[in-house]
């Protein structure tokens, strides 16, 4: 198949309104659906484009060879002793391989010889199927695996799609191929802007698609207009002298709702800014789509940029309509907020005694009084303030019942901690409130002070440990609780938060507070495997952090197992390392073969070789240097330092002695050494 001879292909599917948050999504996974089926069918191309706006999913492939490559089958049939009778006829046998193989001449049967004698065989170049009988159930199975949470039937039809298609263009070059989806026939017919062009737009070709599209006022192009987006809001931010803030999800989902973006920038009244500002960019963001902007300082201004769908010869009725819709939204938070300061957040407490937390696990009130008393302990273990993380705990989830966050669900937290400073709460307090939901996100930021840390890692803490007690941990398709993300975050603060606090305390003193004793071992495994999971994604080797944690110092002080894990992973790029982990490797699966838990004192006397008093000494002397280091690095050098010695062991001694007697005192002393290492990981698990 020579390049001259591929063409272009397009895919348009045109629809009602496609969902803006979901449509980067679709767009995306439309290309490697199609892409994966066409490879699946040995469909040669070059590339493909993806394209998508409010109405319409589109796809161009670059150089799309036009059919299959010519398949070579081959198909084994009767041996030829079975083939032939006596006068050298066709048997039945023959005949049924010729007739399955559509041939009525055996001479167009080849023989082939092999070890067991000679077998008839079949062969026939096979030319390859043709794109237009392929497209059809090629687009099928590409539609139907794109993540739609809910399709939609419409008129008399049972077809399904993310939303009623009302165009379908298909074109190979020039040529319209045969298909029919969601009940409509393939064309060459698109359709322009909904209120700037003339309507319908016929496409010659695949190449004019986009150009064609843009003059009837559609930029096909998802990051053409996103990119577009961004330049427009950068210059009115400069035309104003101001900043804009650009938060990446609100630009994905203003360039999904519009195919000719036109920034336009509007205000508000001043005297709103007195309202918390995180509402206002919520009113704005969640409700408007609208981007907020800023002074030099971060400070908040009383403009917004909308995306509007149309170039409007009279762009002041757009802005001033705008205008008019935030005005209710803002007018709403300054409302909720002046009402929630009438009551402290202490007064509110009783109402959360109606708010469902888990049904098993009670109110969030129950879950308040637990942890006040676990960021209490949390916080005497850190060091910290232990009476604010107490008081900050108490208060955390009041905000729950206010008519702000009952408004905007994305303020919890946030205006805990402004209510906080209203009823003339500690700063240490406020902010404790205001970020114990931290982080939010993967990556996202961690609370800052201790006492924050405190309320934050016993609010994660409480949850899983309770989801655990009730048999509720989360599984591959189920984590309400999110609490894959919240162990990440416990991990990350004791991690990247320099804490040092075991965590297996806090776990069972979390345990304690539920007041359902269960065994905590599943609870353990779980911040160990969510640990390991955090590491990979640092790009740490797995077998580090695995070493570390089955060593005898894991104790869940993750602050201490990251030194570690980070000194073994300097550790076993060194000369020393590869000759210690063989030996601790051999150690391990000598020990795992017999019987360690007789008497393991080491018997000088029985020694017969030089090289068994030589490992004694230096391991003696080794496990003094390790009990006045506290510097993994150190205490993994020190540990270095027996290379030679250990290497000279193996060459000169035989562990598995006849004699009982000098075999057990062997294992005694192979014992000591594993326990050695195992003080700071286990290099046996790692991989050389």
């Amino acid at each position: 198949m020579t390049s001259e001879t591929r063409q272009d292909l397009l895919v348009e599917i045109g629809t009602e309104e496609l969902p803006p948050k979901n449509l980067k999504a679709m767009m995306e996974s439309f290309r490697s659906n199609f892409s994966a089926a066409l490879k699946d069918a040995q469909l040669e191309f070059e590339s493909i484009d993806a394209y998508a706006t409010p109405r319409r999913l589109a796809l161009n492939v670059n150089g799309l060879a036009p059919c299959q490559p010519t398949q070579n089958l081959e198909k084994r049939g009767p041996s030829l002793k079975a083939a032939l009778d006596a006068d050298g006829n066709p048997t039945r046998a023959a005949q049924g391989f010729m007739s399955s193989c559509g041939i009525d001449d055996i001479n167009q049967l080849e023989k082939v010889e092999t070890e067991k004698g000679t077998w008839l065989v079949f062969r026939q170049a096979q030319p390859g199927a043709a794109l237009e009988s392929l497209i059809q159930p090629l687009l099928q199975k590409a539609l139907a695996e794109l993540p739609i949470e809910r399709r939609m039937r419409w008129g008399a039809s049972r077809v399904e799609f993310v939303r009623p298609v009302h165009w379908l263009v298909l074109l190979y070059g020039e040529q319209v191929l045969p298909a029919r989806l969601f009940n409509i026939d393939a064309g060459r017919e698109s359709r322009g802007h909904r209120f700037m062009s003339s309507g319908n737009i016929t496409i010659p070709s695949p190449e004019q698609y986009k150009a064609l599209l843009k003059e009837a006022s559609v930029i096909a192009d998802f990051t053409e207009r996103r990119t577009l987006i961004t330049e427009q809001l950068q210059t009115i931010a400069e035309t104003e002298k101001a900043n804009v803030e650009i938060d990446e999800s609100l630009l994905d989902e203003v360039t999904a709702l519009v195919e000719w973006p036109v920034a336009l920038m509007g205000k508000f009244d001043p005297a709103f800014l007195a309202v918390p500002e995180e509402a206002l960019i919520s009113a704005m963001k969640e409700h408007q789509r609208y981007f907020h902007m800023t002074d030099d300082s971060g400070t908040m201004l009383p403009r917004f940029i909308t995306i509007a769908n149309i170039k409007s010869k009279n762009p002041q009725t757009v802005i001033s309509g705008n205008e008019r819709v935030i005005l209710p939204r803002l007018t709403d938070a300054r409302f909720f907020f002046e009402k929630d300061k009438t009551q402290s957040l202490e007064s509110k407490l009783e109402r959360l005694d109606h708010v469902v937390f888990q049904a098993k696990l009670g109110s969030y009130r129950d879950k308040t009084q637990r942890l006040e008393i676990l960021a209490s302990f949390i916080a005497d273990s850190l060091g910290a303030d232990s009476v604010a993380a107490a008081r900050a705990a108490k208060l955390c989830k009041s905000d729950l019942v206010t008519d702000m966050v009952n408004e905007f669900p994305d303020l919890q937290g946030l205006m805990g901690g402004y209510y906080a400073i209203h009823d003339g709460e500690s700063e240490t307090v406020a902010s404790a409130i205001r970020e114990h939901y931290l982080p939010s996100s993967s990556g996202g930021t961690l609370p800052e002070s201790l006492e924050a840390k405190a309320v934050a890692m016993a609010d994660k803490l409480d949850t899983l440990t309770g989801m655990f007690g009730i048999g509720q941990p989360p599984s591959g398709s189920r984590d309400p609780f999110a609490l894959r993300r919240q162990t990440i975050g416990v991990v990350r603060m004791c991690v990247e938060g320099n804490l040092n606090i075991n965590l297996h305390s806090v776990i069972d003193k979390a345990i304690d507070l539920h007041g359902k004793a269960f065994d905590p071992s599943p609870v353990y495994e779980y911040l160990s495997e969510r640990l390991k999971s955090w590491y990979q994604d640092q790009g740490v080797r797995f077998d580090s952090v695995d070493a570390v944690i089955q060593a005898d110092n894991w104790r869940a002080d993750l602050h201490q197992t990251n030194n570690a894990i980070m000194a073994l992973e300097e550790f076993r790029v060194g000369d020393q390392a590869d000759a210690l982990i063989a030996a601790n490797k051999r150690v391990a699966n000598i020990l795992k073969k017999v019987d360690t838990t007789v008497d393991l004192t080491i018997k000088p006397e029985l020694f017969q070789e030089p090289a068994e008093q030589s490992l004694l000494t230096a391991m003696s002397e080794a496990e003094i240097q390790l009990s006045s280091m506290a510097d993994d690095a150190g205490r993994l050098a020190a540990l270095g330092e027996l290379r030679e010695v250990v290497d000279n062991y193996f060459d000169q001694v035989m562990v598995m002695a006849d004699d009982e007697a000098i075999r057990a005192n062997r294992i005694a002393t192979l014992t000591k050494m594993r326990s050695l290492f195992l003080q700071v990981a286990d290099i046996s698990l790692l991989q050389q």
